[in-house]
């Protein structure tokens, strides 16, 4: 794709344009999904990873013109462990009834509008940081769609990601993938017409949080309303780690910047600067170490001898994360074996009330 993509058509309303977040994990996501779901006619849920998850077993499930497939595609993908961290969990029968095109992209569309409904909202929204890299995809799917982007320094970010539940535990792989998530951005931008794209940096959304919600309103052609900075009084289940979870229920934190001059060491600064250092100066970000260096036997070293033991250890700790991974291979092996699909997580007479 080389030429600009315009996701615009004379007759789309703006209550009918799908909006995505995307972004670095870490980088804020979490915190500007929160916002916009405040607005009075934006829902946006908890991270679905449905593309990540199914988006490559598509040929497991046959002609989605036929209502069995599209059923069997919906219902594996509500018996995996994201979804169930919604709140409220997804209606099975008013997702199969909101179906109106029969293609993976309808089946996912009909979970997320169905679920706007039942809020009460007229737009959804989708913020998963891995569904970055099916950007392509997701035009293909949605070609009127909305696309906002957030940036974080990266410093601040790979300190933070390397604390989360998943992902990567060392600095030197935090730097590779903060780098891979905004070289990916850059080959959207290429081809994706700038009214469908909209970038803001972290740093600035904590300084002047109305100014940047006001424009980004403007861009998604909503009114500015004063409820969306009241995001943290919203009492639903937010399935984050604990320290996202405490900031996500107070107020803007402002100073929340810059940590990384305080808690980065030397040598952590050294690394990622010097992996992500011209990443850094092109968005804007100050460089703090003139020419960092890092040796072929180092990244060996991070590679094969730092990282794995921290990796391994975090993945003993997160139960959590087991326990998908359990219920997406369950998913797999059944769609391999002609198996039946399992049974979603809840029923839909118990949705509402949870």
């Amino acid at each position: 794709m080389n030429q600009k993509v315009n996701n615009t058509t004379p007759d789309t309303k703006n209550y009918e344009r799908p909006i995505f977040i995307f972004g670095c994990p870490r980088s804020g996501t979490s915190l500007l999904s929160k916002l916009l779901n405040s607005h009075p006619r934006i829902a946006i849920p908890y991270e679905s990873l449905i593309y990540r998850t199914f988006y490559n077993w598509l040929k497991f499930y046959g002609d989605l013109n036929l209502p069995k497939n599209r059923e069997r595609l919906l219902d594996d993908i509500l018996s995996t462990g994201p979804l169930a961290d919604w709140s409220p969990y997804p209606d099975r029968e008013d997702s199969i009834k909101a179906i109106q095109r029969y293609d993976f992209h309808g089946v996912f569309e009909a979970i997320m509008s169905a679920w706007a409904k039942n809020q009460g909202k007229q737009r959804w929204g989708e913020k998963t940081p891995a569904h970055l890299f099916y950007w392509r995809e997701i035009l293909d799917g949605f070609p009127n769609v909305q696309i906002i982007h957030i940036v974080r320094d990266g410093r601040d970010c790979a300190l933070s990601w390397k604390q989360s539940r998943v992902g990567p535990k060392h600095i030197y792989p935090t730097a590779r993938g903060w780098v891979k998530h905004l070289e990916e951005i850059d080959k959207l931008k290429n081809v994706i017409d700038q009214n469908s794209f909209f970038e803001v940096r972290y740093e600035e959304l904590l300084l002047n949080t109305q100014g940047v919600l006001k424009d980004m309103c403007s861009f998604l052609g909503e009114e500015y309303t004063p409820e969306m900075l009241n995001f943290y009084k919203d009492n639903a289940a937010y399935k984050t780690d604990k320290q996202n979870l405490q900031n996500l229920a107070r107020p803007i934190i402002s100073s929340n910047t810059e940590k990384w001059r305080t808690q980065m060491t030397e040598r952590q600064l050294r690394i990622f600067e010097a992996v992500a250092g011209s990443t850094l100066e092109r968005y804007g970000y100050h460089r703090e170490l003139e020419n960092p260096q890092i040796s072929s036997l180092e990244k060996l070293q991070f590679k094969y001898i730092e990282h794995p033991p921290r990796k391994f250890l975090a993945m003993i700790k997160n139960r959590k994360g087991q326990i998908e991974a359990l219920q997406d291979l369950k998913v797999y092996f059944n769609l391999r074996l002609g198996l039946d699909s399992p049974t979603p997580l809840y029923s839909s007479s118990l949705s509402r009330n949870l």
